[in-house]
């Protein structure tokens, strides 16, 4: 019966202190896995800033990143470049395989000679080339020229043997020849060849606006204004040498 006693005693104490530590155990246990948990996380987080402070890590990444991004970004500036220099360069030659003009110029005519009753009236279309040189402070550029005029002359004058009668007369003008410019203002030109029935020359002096029609409002035409006069050693074809000239503008358009 004592036994009995004592082992019911004994029961009671050891069981209560097995379930403590049982207990005890099973509140260690996380702890511990937390504990574990920071220090690896910790451990980590040291090793990273340890290989960003010896540049093994991400900060060599980020560096050659932003590398990478450096060399696209200059590579496509370079590349614009090229295709800029590359435009210029196409538009220049361009310019200079082109370089001509397209010029009109009515005349209206003041004075003339004998041979005609009015004063003949027309336009001459100039060509004007890229072709030229200097001379001096002038520039001279080959040019040519052609048109037609409309008139009227005296056969009595032109032909004794038929006096009185009036005839239509349109004279050509076919020549070659060029310009010579100063500053880009003041301009001479003159073109040798066919004026009426025989040789003569066509002369063109004036002024230009090309610096405030180009330079000034920037269009791709110019205006000249002056005196036009025609001269031909024989205008009728009767061996009548010949004039007549006036006042001219010119349009001139560049392509």
């Amino acid at each position: 019966m004592k036994n009995k006693n004592y082992i019911t005693k004994y029961l009671i104490i050891i069981l209560p202190l097995l379930f403590i530590n049982l207990n005890a155990q099973d509140q260690t246990d996380p702890l511990e896995k937390e504990a574990t948990t920071e220090e690896a996380t910790a451990g980590a987080e040291a090793k990273r800033k340890i290989a960003q402070e010896l540049g093994l890590d991400d900060g060599a990444s980020e560096e050659e990143a932003s590398a990478e991004e450096t060399g696209s970004a200059e590579a496509a500036t370079e590349e614009v470049e090229v295709a800029e220099e590359a435009d210029a360069v196409e538009e220049l030659a361009v310019k200079e395989k082109l370089g001509f003009s397209f010029g009109v110029a009515p005349s209206i005519g003041f004075v003339s000679g004998e041979t005609f009753t009015n004063v003949p009236t027309g336009l001459t279309i100039v060509i004007t080339t890229p072709y030229g040189f200097k001379l001096g402070p002038l520039d001279f550029t080959l040019s040519a020229a052609f048109g037609s005029y409309k008139g009227l002359y005296d056969g009595e004058k032109a032909e004794p043997k038929k006096p009185g009668e009036l005839k239509e007369f349109d004279p050509p003008v076919f020549g070659v020849g060029g310009n010579l410019t100063l500053a880009s203002f003041v301009f001479a030109e003159g073109h040798a060849g066919i004026v009426g029935e025989g040789t003569g020359i066509r002369g063109f002096a004036g002024v230009s606006l090309e610096y405030l029609m180009k330079k000034g409002l920037g269009l791709p035409v110019n205006i000249l204004v002056g005196g036009e006069g025609f001269i031909s050693s024989d205008m009728a074809g009767v061996g009548n040498s010949s004039y007549w000239g006036g006042l001219g503008v010119r349009l001139d358009y560049d392509f």
